[in-house]
């Protein structure tokens, strides 16, 4: 289990947690990013945003949201 800011561009990944309080897991789950989901990372490195694919829909996230969110690589 590894936040997703350590994530190479390319991975698929599943969410396992969210490392942060009540109001930081309702915004994550309001941008449709839910544990249990898989998502592909699309671009991202150290210091630029992040972009999760799943299917059609694609989500942008910071480094700072990005480092909240547990995953593991599938």
């Amino acid at each position: 289990m590894v936040p997703l800011a350590f994530v190479e561009p390319g991975s698929l990944v599943e969410v396992l947690d969210f490392r942060c309080g009540g109001n930081c897991s309702y915004r994550l789950r309001e941008l449709g990013i839910m544990k249990g989901c898989r998502y592909r990372v699309s671009s991202g490195a150290k210091g630029s945003p992040f972009i999760l694919s799943n299917g059609e829909s694609r989500i942008g996230l910071g480094t700072g949201m990005a480092i909240k969110i547990m995953v593991r690589e599938v």
